[in-house]
């Protein structure tokens, strides 16, 4: 009885052997290891990039970059090439999967040329960042022209979503009540009044002739922005003509019209003379110092921030609404929200897992709030602190930009930080909810007709044309020429330097995208 029980043991045993060993395949050993039916671990994917060229953190093994690293399972390279020789980087090979920021259409058309960037298809971008780009056609459908050159796609569109909004005229409330006004002026005839007062009848009440009502940045775009503005055009950027042409706003009858009333308060001197040098420091500075009586270069998040700034220099800021002129209604120039598409280096267009890595970290970065927080404002109870739901610096990383720095957060490792609207509830405390919303109601902005399009003949002929501009308009401003005759000869020299090719084309363009539509 006990032998047989032996040969029973013994058969189940061998069973189980002969089992085990067919489960590890023909031929295996019995201890070789069984397989696994878990996946592999994903391979980590190097991520070469330089999404800022002026915050660029400090260390690379900083608190953000690991986050993001451990998240997404990359690794991060930060480039960290300046304003001063990302170019040159460039030039030598030095090609970052990830572009700054800061990239103009005239450099995205010259990198697309010379096989820098990546093309990306539009359906690509949509199946993998859905949610950023149902923001972005909220904001602007029209987001998508800005990337396309030469019959494709040259990146992930972008809008600042401040940039919608217009500056916002201000003026000094003592000032104002000085002179006999309660309110903001609300037509260009009453601000040329609150003008010459303010020059002319000591609203400082110092018995000296020592004020001006204004100054402004001396050339280019974004200067005496209300007064351009009520005649209804920016004068360095395109509108549309009354034939359904493109033009440039410089050439426009209306910017005629406001260079001889600026002439004329020049030549009355009521216009600061040191318009011509200044700049936004020089003219913060005179704000500040009670030399000057109206701002007129901020929107409403930079006068947000002014607000105490203003109490502490003895300063009742009046907010304005844009000037009602000769264009009828109430306007603010606008910088617009369309920027220039995110880029990426041509060797992520032959890499077809790290473009879908790259779109898929920034539609999670835009999508998820706490990848969205701590890339854009670091580590809460540390850098910073939730309050009714927005996001508040907290000391030291509130005015000390080297702890940011050293941290790591803002928007080098999320280039898309103040791009997304799902995500902006954070940038806003009710408190400056209230003060956006009450500063621009019932103004509507002027914008370039086309954003910043990359057009062939601008990057061929801005640098003469502007500088040609800029001339002129500051000599008819202080010079006593009639501007009905310089003008015209301004006029077709700057369409003979290059300004018929640029309009032709803008024309077409413009053209072509209503046809589209």
């Amino acid at each position: 009885m006990k032998n047989r029980k032996r040969l029973i043991v013994a058969a189940m045993l061998s069973m189980t052997l002969v089992a085990t060993a067919c489960s590890n395949g023909a031929g295996s050993e019995t201890n070789a290891p069984s397989q696994s039916n878990a996946p592999d671990k994903e391979e980590t994917i190097v991520l070469t990039i330089n999404p800022s060229t002026w915050s660029i953190p400090t260390n690379d093994d900083n608190e953000i970059q690991k986050y993001v690293e451990e998240k997404y399972n990359v690794k991060i390279v930060n480039m960290r090439a300046t304003d001063e020789n990302f170019k040159v980087k460039v030039s030598a090979g030095e090609i970052p999967d990830i572009f700054p920021h800061n990239i103009s259409e005239g450099d995205m058309v010259n990198y697309a040329r010379q096989g820098v960037i990546a093309s990306i298809s539009v359906d690509e971008i949509k199946q993998y960042m859905p949610t950023y780009t149902a923001d972005v056609e909220t904001v602007d459908p029209n987001a998508w022209d800005i990337g396309f050159y030469d019959g494709k796609n040259w990146g992930v569109p972008r809008v600042w979503l401040n940039g919608s909004y217009g500056f916002i005229p201000t003026y000094n409330g003592a000032w104002l009540k000085a002179i006999g006004y309660n309110e903001a002026p609300k037509t260009l005839e009453e601000y040329e009044d609150v003008v010459y007062k303010f020059r002319n009848n000591d609203p400082d009440r110092n018995g000296q002739k020592d004020t001006y009502a204004f100054t402004t940045r001396g050339t280019g775009n974004q200067q005496f922005n209300e007064i351009y503005a009520a005649y209804g055009v920016n004068p360095y950027q395109f509108m549309l003509a009354d034939d359904g042409t493109v033009t440039w706003g410089g050439l426009s009858d209306q910017a005629k019209e406001a260079l001889k009333l600026l002439q004329k308060w020049y030549k009355d001197g009521v216009l600061d003379p040191e318009f011509l040098t200044d700049n936004n420091d020089t003219i913060t500075q005179k704000w500040n110092n009670k030399k000057i009586g109206i701002l007129d270069h901020n929107m409403y998040h930079h006068l947000f921030n002014q607000i105490e700034t203003n109490k502490a220099n003895g300063i009742e800021p009046v907010y304005g609404k844009g000037l009602i002129g000769p264009a009828g209604k109430s306007l603010a120039m606008s910088n617009g929200a369309l920027q220039v598409p995110l880029l990426f280096g041509a060797q992520v267009e032959k890499d077809e897992k790290k473009m879908i890595k790259i779109l898929q970290i920034l539609e999670d970065l835009v999508s998820n709030d706490d990848a969205y927080l701590k890339t854009a404002f670091g580590l809460e109870g540390v850098s910073y602190e939730l309050k009714d739901g927005a996001a508040e610096a907290l000391e030291p990383y509130k005015s000390n930009n080297d702890k940011v720095l050293e941290l790591g957060y803002g928007g080098y490792y999320n280039p898309l930080v103040e791009r997304s609207l799902s995500m902006w509830k954070y940038h806003f405390s009710p408190a400056k909810m209230e003060f956006r919303e009450t500063l621009n109601e019932g103004i509507e902005t002027i914008s370039d007709l086309l954003g910043p399009t990359p057009l062939e003949a601008k990057s061929k002929y801005s640098a003469t044309l502007n500088p040609l501009q800029d001339e002129y308009y500051v000599k008819a401003i202080i010079g006593t020429d009639h501007i009905d005759k310089t003008f015209e000869e301004f006029k077709q020299n700057w369409l003979k330097s290059g300004g018929e090719e640029m309009l032709e084309e803008a024309t077409k363009v413009y053209q072509e995208r209503q046809t589209a539509k």
